[in-house]
């Protein structure tokens, strides 16, 4: 998978709401794991990551859905 079009959207324009949310979850999922493996237990994730996770995957969720919903329809011919 090429990251570059993972990071654009349906129209072929650059999604900062795409980056901003891989962002997030890979910082959140480094910083976990790193301490995770610094001492070398499983380290328990606090709301606050979980929350902030879920926050940005639902704004993305609900981001796309007004953008399908502001759709403009083709003309009918």
């Amino acid at each position: 998978m090429n990251l570059l079009n993972f990071l654009k959207e349906d129209n072929g324009n650059e999604s900062s709401m795409r980056l901003l949310v891989a962002f997030i979850v890979v910082m959140v999922i480094a910083t976990w794991g790193y301490v995770s493996i610094t001492t070398k237990t499983i380290a328990p994730l606090q709301w606050e990551q979980v929350g902030a996770v879920l926050g940005a995957l639902i704004a993305k969720g609900w981001q796309k859905g007004k953008e399908a919903t502001n759709a403009p329809t083709p003309p009918v011919v």
